[in-house]
């Protein structure tokens, strides 16, 4: 498992250096460089087979075919054997070589050949005119990035690399932002959130030579009803799949959500590793699990995580993910993560992957189940839908009447959206809204293997392995995927639709086939969570921050959105008003991916270790919208407090005001609290229009008399007004303030409680 990138065109090793430097995550292990007047190849390496002889580029005997690879393909062995008796010797024992014998001998068309997940870039330069070929595996699992810059097209595995390139200017693809806002879509098509860096589609590779690119598709999934629903073969061919990738030299371990998924691969390891299959040494002499947990949480599945350990005998691994750890994380797993993500639900994964890290160097993951076999509830509606279409009405009614204690609540939980339900467009400023062109999604409601396939291929996994490669290579890990072998899914693409879903149950045919290996009260679950967070609880819970991020100048500023909208929508999301809508997390991710990639910086010197803070950087564009020498000289002199915006826009002109917390001396006993505020703005120059605030925790008198007494200690009832507040991370309320503060407009200046124990006294002041 590596990071891949290089670029056709003349050499430049300055170039080719930092985009491998940047990707130094996906491989710590090793770098190599290949450089041609053609081409040039780099490669990080996580070492997982052949430790000591599977370096990269690795070359034909005579050096004329190249070779940078990502993933594994699993069935090397067979293909190793074939090639032998086609005349070609081997020199290591690694995946790597196979695929540069299977070129050598089949050309692009080796790549139909391969059972695994990988990206490649194979350099050839046998004939006349060289060419470079980059290749994807059949369903994307392991990424590629391809783009032109200048006379060079640039590939690699992450985007990050890409922008490297001075040449290459880098902008958001306003379109596909609208796609993401309004409809949730990515990863559905072949480009990407930065426009003009491609994606080489799955099942597809690419020949770049001076004639230009041209794509060819090697594989397209076929859907046949005739397949036997023989769930013996289906257990003999999961068991295959599993125990493919268990080839490792390093230590193996699963991911264990307690769903049934993943709670299947850990049951048939635990087989594999009692019956001593020889690539089951990797998992030493106990599997290793890894699961995510939330304390008194309802999505929290430690009762069926329990259940599949005390079967099997594993060892547990848990982490608790949290809130505040998300967002002291979400810078790093932003720039990690690259594009927009759906929900916050990808972090418990993230931290399953942390968690791992030091303990195994694989891990293997139930990925892919649910698309396959239909394990989310609403694939159910669509059988039933085919039933309906079908006229198949004595079985509509027997899978309705069996599902429906699953059906029941996901209407009722709809139906109780309806009510509350809101029009997110009216939160998008509308010059953006009639710039974009409608989202087109081509789901069908009623078919539901070819449902299934879109799914797998083009609306829902696609973004599910982006999220997978990057948190686990995020934190050096590979990640392996068996619901994804190529065998096992086209003997699925052949099953019926009833040996998917049947009297009631999804994943029919894995529940019967793995009957003697799950414990009854997994193989009978009917409650779908998997690796997700609360996350409508988890923003409540940072409602501060979120707001401050909805009111920072910075959001407000976007073509996008309309921000003041976008935070009193949260604020009736918060209150119970409007139903909970996801769009509030990809407004979030949105502009602190805006912020991280599209600064002055344009991703290209930024690190993983040195990313500035959110509110930082959107504090410093902030300051550049305000253009004066007030905003410049406040962020330069001003430290706000952790998770807190220094700069805020209110009122109705969407003016900028600085909110500067102040220290407050220690009070010596019986000090008026007006002589702890002057302390504290002895060094500060106060000017008309500026606002005092003060904790009413602070204050030990009555606030409406503190307040006056301050007031009167600042020169009256002049130009400097004063309040005294209470203000937490849900609410603000002005407990006394003189005459002149404008008190909505101060409500909507600490929406974020600028305001802490160390810092009860802030000084508030328009600078634009």
């Amino acid at each position: 498992m590596c990071g891949i990138n290089g670029f056709w065109g003349a050499p430049d090793r300055g170039l080719l250096e930092a985009m491998t430097l940047v990707q130094t995550h996906r491989g710590p292990d090793d770098d190599g460089f290949f450089e041609t007047e053609h081409a040039s190849l780099g490669f990080r390496r996580l070492s997982i087979i052949d430790i000591d002889h599977g370096a990269q580029p690795m070359g034909n005997e005579d050096g004329k075919v190249q070779i940078v690879f990502n993933g594994e393909v699993y069935n090397f062995r067979e293909l190793r054997a074939e090639l032998r008796a086609a005349g070609h010797a081997f020199g290591t024992d690694s995946d790597t070589e196979s695929i540069v014998h299977a070129y050598e001998e089949w050309g692009p068309d080796c790549f139909k050949r391969f059972n695994g997940m990988w990206a490649v870039a194979i350099l050839d330069l046998r004939d006349e005119r060289p060419r470079l070929v980059l290749g994807r595996d059949h369903f994307g699992i392991k990424p590629l990035h391809w783009a032109r810059s200048g006379g060079r097209i640039l590939f690699a595995s992450e985007i990050k690399a890409i922008l490297q390139d001075e040449a290459f200017h880098p902008e958001p693809d306003d379109q596909m932002l609208f796609e993401y806002l309004t409809k949730g879509l990515h990863d559905h098509t072949g480009g990407t959130f930065f426009k003009g860096v491609n994606q080489v589609r799955p099942a597809t590779y690419l020949v770049i030579d001076d004639d230009g690119v041209n794509e060819t598709v090697y594989w397209t999934p076929r859907l046949e009803k005739d397949g036997l629903a023989d769930p013996e073969e289906f257990r003999r061919l999961f068991e295959r799949s599993v125990e493919r990738r268990l080839v490792a030299d390093v230590p193996v371990g699963t991911c264990l959500s307690g769903g049934l998924d993943s709670s299947s691969i850990v049951s048939v390891m635990t087989r594999l590793l009692h019956r001593h299959v020889p690539d089951a040494v990797s998992m030493g002499d106990r599997l290793k699990t890894f699961s995510a947990v939330f304390d008194g949480d309802p999505i929290d599945e430690r009762e069926y995580i329990e259940t599949v350990l005390q079967s099997s005998g594993a060892e547990k691994n848990y982490v608790n993910p949290t809130s505040e750890e998300f967002f002291q994380d979400i810078e790093r797993f932003v720039w990690h993560t690259e594009e927009p993500i759906v929900s916050t639900g990808p972090y418990a994964q993230w931290c399953v992957m942390r968690l791992a890290a030091g303990k195994v160097k694989v891990l293997l993951d139930g990925q892919a189940g649910d698309e396959l076999l239909a394990g989310y509830v609403p694939y159910q509606f669509v059988y039933l839908k085919q039933l309906l279409r079908e006229r198949a009405y004595a079985t509509f009614v027997r899978e309705a009447w069996a599902a429906r204690d699953v059906l029941a609540p996901l209407i009722k939980r709809r139906l109780g959206q309806r009510r509350k339900a809101f029009d997110e467009r009216t939160l998008l400023r509308p010059s953006y809204v009639s710039s974009a062109k409608a989202p087109t999604d081509r789901r069908t409601a009623s078919d539901l293997k070819q449902r299934l396939l879109q799914d797998l291929t083009t609306y829902s996994l696609p973004s599910l392995l982006r999220y997978e490669d990057r948190n686990s290579m995020a934190h050096s890990i590979e990640s392996r995927i068996p619901f994804l072998d190529q065998e096992l899914v086209e003997w699925v693409f052949r099953l019926p639709p009833s040996a998917i879903i049947r009297d009631g149950w999804s994943r029919a045919v894995l529940r019967e086939g793995l009957r003697d290996d799950l414990p009854d009260k997994i193989r009978r679950r009917r409650w779908k969570v998997g690796f997700t967070t609360p996350e409508m609880r988890w923003l409540r819970a940072r409602r501060a921050i979120i707001q401050g991020l909805f009111r920072s100048p910075a959001f407000e500023s976007r073509k996008y959105w309309d921000g003041t909208a976008v935070a009193e929508a949260f604020r009736k999301a918060c209150d119970g008003e409007i139903d909970d809508s996801m769009f509030f997390w990809r407004a979030i991710n949105v502009e602190l991916w805006l912020r991280i990639y599209f600064g002055d910086r344009h991703g290209r010197e930024l690190r993983a270790d040195t990313l500035p803070s959110f509110t930082r950087y959107g504090d410093e564009l902030a300051a550049r919208r305000a253009a004066t020498e007030e905003a410049a000289r406040l962020l330069s002199s001003c430290e706000p407090n952790p998770g807190r915006h220094l700069f805020a826009v209110a009122g109705a002109d969407r003016a900028i005001y600085a909110r500067i917390p102040l220290p407050a001396a220690a009070a010596p006993a019986g000090e008026d609290v007006e002589v702890i505020v002057q302390k504290a703005l002895q060094e500060q120059e106060l000017r008309a229009g500026d606002t005092v605030v003060v904790a009413a925790g602070f204050v030990t008198a009555d606030p409406g008399e503190a307040t006056l007494r301050v007031a009167g200690s600042l020169g009256g009832e002049g130009p400097v007004g004063i309040a005294v507040v209470d203000a937490s991370d849900t609410t603000v309320t002005i407990r006394g303030s003189s005459a002149g503060v404008d008190r909505a407009l101060l409500i909507d200046l600490l929406c974020d409680n600028p305001l802490d124990e160390r810092t009860p006294i802030a000084l508030i002041r328009r600078v634009s």
